[in-house]
């Protein structure tokens, strides 16, 4: 796919998806525009990539925005994301999965570049030690994510 295409098709996206019945056009195009910005970093085409609109400006801090991403090559391979702030370009995705402690979708990796990505897939989540001291490879936003059960030693419940 050309550099022409692939903008093409991200502008077509973010026209398709700014509007939303159920949430305002600027929080639709805002998700729109993070759901472009992941497609971009993954180097898929936007249609690979499916927000779900949950993104309330009414509460903070903001409740982060969750993206699923589909690999074009293996559709039944989907990697989860979450995004927090929609206006910073600058802002991190995190990649979800299971915390090895109590299973909740929780962030596992920060990812701002693909080589991210690759980094987190070759290696995996670090071992979590059983002294409740969190691996440095571990986000800051693992142990502050409310998913956590109340019993897992690594939810900071006063983040």
């Amino acid at each position: 796919m050309t550099i022409a295409s692939r903008a093409a098709s991200a502008n077509d996206y973010v026209r398709q998806h700014s509007t939303h019945p159920l949430i305002s056009r600027q929080k639709a195009e805002d998700t729109a525009r993070a759901a472009v910005r992941l497609a971009a970093l993954l180097g898929v085409d936007p249609a690979n990539v499916e927000p779900k609109h949950s993104w309330n400006y009414l509460s903070l801090p903001l409740a982060p925005l969750t993206l699923h991403a589909s690999d074009p090559d293996d559709p039944t391979q989907v990697y989860t994301f979450s995004y927090r702030d929609p206006l910073c370009d600058d802002e991190p995705f995190y990649l979800l999965g299971p915390c090895p402690v109590c299973e909740a979708a929780v962030p596992l990796a920060e990812i701002r570049s693909l080589a991210d990505l690759g980094a987190f897939l070759a290696d995996g989540p670090a071992p979590l030690p059983d002294n409740g001291i969190l691996p440095s490879s571990y986000p800051d936003e693992f142990d502050r994510h409310p998913a956590h059960s109340s019993a897992c030693p690594f939810w900071d419940s006063e983040s």
